[in-house]
């Protein structure tokens, strides 16, 4: 019942037998002391209170000094083992916990009924609280090769990955694989199910064939329009001084459009394979503003468009970026040519320049502004999406190739800057280009950094 005071082994066993029985019999009341001295005061009690009879109290008195006489006993040495056993035990199983946990795709221990013994973080951060210990894994879902899968697994034949779709909370695209686990280290847990996360390869191969699909729209049209020109020109109007006449501009807007969407996909490939920055250098962008500024000043007088310039916020002496001139000046060619193509009504463009505190990083703003139609909230979002129009008939007959502020993002992303954008309906829009500013003094404490840490 208890612990022994000296540690022996257990009553019947070789070392009793040896010790004989009115040792074993002194060490037991010894041990169950505590017990029987309990009991026989609570007889003894009762009977001087009258509660019970004197005959009945020693009766039970007699029987609590047999019972601790024989009660079979464990010695300290072995609860002692009992102890370390559960407490390696608690161990080992907080260590697996902790493996488990620190994996960063749902994982989950199954035993050989499908029943879960364990499950880890991401489990509960995939599926919500869906998955609880001493559930059923064959409850939980409903995908028909999922089971499938985790049946033949568990039935003892080789199972093959399968690819899941999980809608809630959100969609996502798993493959998911069962293992069984060594039987000397598996337990009562003898199989592993673990699903490895798609979702972001499947996003990505679904942009690809969106941005294919499009592109190939996008060229597709220009070429069927020379096409059917050509083969015209080649046959009924071979000798038609007209027809050429009149189709002759169409056939080179169209080649010029072929041309514009080329460059703007070579511009964006270029963008985005680019691993580095290593050509880039102190940009003063009052100069680019002013040099883009009086490259499009013609294109803007000819669409009866005014472009306002803005930069006392700028005239500071050093307002420079660490960046890129020729992309810098791509993105403000991008944008203020945007706002001469779709906002001409508004006969005004202003650009405007100024230095501030941005989430407390020293940072220039250059703000577009236009006093167009305007664009629906709806579609703000959207804008630097490829191919994304808000009007494609329009985008088309203005010369847009829906991937201008695509270009824009990535470049500002390149520059660890951002593109922020305001419109309403009738009230214009306000493309915001926001760059962290670039001085001297942040070289030198960079160059400081660097030696610290090479030190």
């Amino acid at each position: 019942m208890v612990d022994d005071g000296a540690g022996g082994a257990p009553d019947g066993g070789p070392q009793g037998e040896r010790e004989g029985l009115p040792h074993a019999l002194r060490r037991r009341l010894f041990s169950n002391r505590f017990p029987l001295g309990g009991s026989l005061l609570l007889f003894a009690t009762l009977a001087f209170s009258g509660l019970l009879h004197w005959s009945v109290a020693l009766a039970c008195m007699a029987a609590m000094w047999a019972i601790s006489m024989f009660a079979p006993v464990r010695s300290s040495k072995e609860r002692r083992a009992e102890r370390s056993h559960r407490s390696t035990a608690d161990i080992e199983a907080a260590r697996t916990q902790a493996v488990i946990d620190s994996l960063p795709n749902p994982v989950m221990l199954l035993d050989s009924r499908g029943t879960i013994w364990q499950v880890n973080r991401a489990c509960s951060r995939y599926f919500g609280d869906t998955l609880e210990h001493g559930a059923s894994v064959l409850l939980r879902f409903r995908s028909p090769e999922l089971l499938s899968m985790i049946n033949e697994a568990l039935a003892g034949g080789v199972s093959r990955p399968v690819e899941v779709v999980e809608r809630y909370p959100i969609e996502r695209w798993f493959e998911a694989t069962v293992v069984r686990l060594p039987a000397e280290a598996a337990g009562e847990a003898s199989f592993l199910l673990h699903f490895r996360d798609l979702s972001e390869i499947r996003r990505i191969d679904r942009m690809r064939s969106d941005f294919i699909a499009n592109a190939s729209h996008e060229l597709r049209t220009p070429l069927a329009s020379l096409s059917g020109f050509i083969e015209t020109l080649s046959g009924p109007a071979r000798n038609d001084a007209a027809a050429r006449e009149r189709f002759f501009p169409i056939m080179k807007e169209q080649a010029d459009r072929m041309s514009r969407l080329i460059d703007d996909l070579l511009s964006l490939s270029r963008l985005e394979t680019a691993l580095a920055n290593t050509e880039f250098e102190p940009v003063d962008v009052v100069e680019v503003l002013r040099h883009v500024r009086a490259s499009l000043t013609p294109t803007a007088a000819e669409a009866g468009v005014e472009l306002i310039e803005e930069f006392s916020g700028l005239d500071t002496g050093d307002c420079r970026v660490w960046g890129s001139r020729d992309e810098l000046i791509q993105v403000f060619s991008n944008l203020i040519e945007n706002a001469i193509r779709y906002a001409a009504t508004g006969k005004r463009i202003d650009i405007v320049g100024e230095r501030l505190q941005v989430s407390g990083v020293d940072s220039i703003r250059v703000t577009i502004r236009d006093y167009g139609p305007g664009i629906e909230e709806d579609h703000i979002p959207r804008l630097t999406e490829r191919f994304y129009r808000v009007d494609v008939e329009s985008s088309r007959a203005k010369k847009g190739t829906g991937l201008g502020l695509a270009i824009v993002k990535h470049i500002l992303t390149r520059h660890v800057g951002r593109l922020s954008i305001t419109s309403g309906v009738g009230k214009g829009a306000s493309f915001i280009v926001t760059i962290p500013a670039w001085s001297e003094k942040s070289v030198i404490t960079d160059a400081d950094n660097a030696d610290n840490s090479s030190v």
